[in-house]
């Protein structure tokens, strides 16, 4: 989501409504304790005495202002991770997964809409080409049990805001709630550049891990790769994901290949709500939308690849 650009004419309390919980605090601070330094200063001269207490009651209702302001933001943070916890990685339950819903949860009753286009036929074996053609929900899962298949606690974040992290690993049997590393996947086919690197880098330094994952089939950018060399960061292209799932033993690679492609494997999941999109096309081209429109509006660009497959069904946003 791109973000709200500000502009000089925005006032403070715009700022801070607009800002993480953290700067309504710092707002909060600075209204409180700076009235009252400059306050001290002015007692000391008889004629500018009063001034000091018209700014010390100013600043302590700004303060009140902007704490209650961080004290809400804070609160709906809180939650948001209390009703969206991380969920554990999905396995395939006699060889079927829930397409298009949310991990672990009731898959949900579609909307009578578009038909559904065919699905692609299942592949044997594993190939380059099927995990550049996986879709991105898809990819997160086949990602987290990728590692649980390596002997490795692994929990997946809910559908929405991800904070710049699709999975946690758990390796220390003494802190057992501490990610130990934390992964980010990206299922399209373009390079992926230095700044998603550099956020992860900086997710790292908020989740206090000091190693992280970036997997993402269509590769990275020379500098996305050499900043990830500084950091820690392991960079996994679909060229050495396929030689890692390689290595597995045989009945591992079956698990993952099930899991990855039963059903409908390529069609994109909504953001949103976690049902399947459905191709739509606009005055700007082919998308997907969510099947739930208008209830959901969620919707996500095309693949190239999948912009020349499909025949978009003629529906208007």
């Amino acid at each position: 989501m791109a973000r709200r650009r500000r502009h000089a004419k925005e006032s403070p309390i715009e700022i801070a409504l607009a800002a993480d919980w953290r700067a309504s605090a710092v707002m909060a601070a600075l209204c409180f304790f700076g009235p009252r330094m400059l306050s001290a200063i002015l007692d000391t001269s008889p004629l500018l005495k009063g001034l000091g207490l018209v700014f010390s009651t100013i600043g302590t209702a700004l303060a009140a202002v902007f704490g209650a302001i961080a004290a809400i933001k804070l609160a709906k943070r809180l939650l948001t991770r209390h009703r969206q916890p991380e969920r554990p990685c999905p396995a395939p339950a006699n060889g079927h997964v829930l397409n298009g819903a949310p991990r672990n949860e009731p898959s949900i009753p579609t909307a009578p809409g578009p038909p559904d286009p065919p699905a692609a036929a299942t592949p044997q074996a594993w190939s380059i080409d099927v995990l550049r053609r996986i879709e991105w929900k898809r990819f997160e899962d086949l990602c987290c049990a990728f590692y649980v298949e390596k002997g490795i606690r692994a929990r997946t974040t809910a559908l929405g805001a991800d904070g710049g992290v699709d999975i946690h690993l758990f390796q220390d049997d003494a802190s057992p709630t501490q990610a130990t590393a934390i992964v980010q996947c990206k299922a399209h086919n373009s390079r992926i550049g230095v700044k998603p690197i550099r956020e992860l880098r900086g997710v790292m330094a908020h989740e206090k891990v000091d190693k992280a994952f970036f997997m993402a089939p269509g590769g990275f950018t020379d500098e996305a790769r050499a900043f990830a060399t500084e950091h820690r960061i392991t960079l996994l292209d679909a060229r050495l994901f396929y030689a890692m799932i390689s290595r597995l033993p045989v009945a591992a690679r079956q698990r993952l290949l099930a899991l990855a492609t039963d059903g409908d494997w390529t069609t994109p999941t909504c953001p949103d709500c976690g049902k399947k999109l459905v191709a739509r096309d606009s005055k700007r081209g082919p998308f997907w939308g969510c099947r739930g429109y208008p209830r959901c509006k969620g919707t996500m660009p095309m693949r190239k690849t999948d912009a020349s497959a499909r025949v978009p069904a003629m529906e208007m946003h």
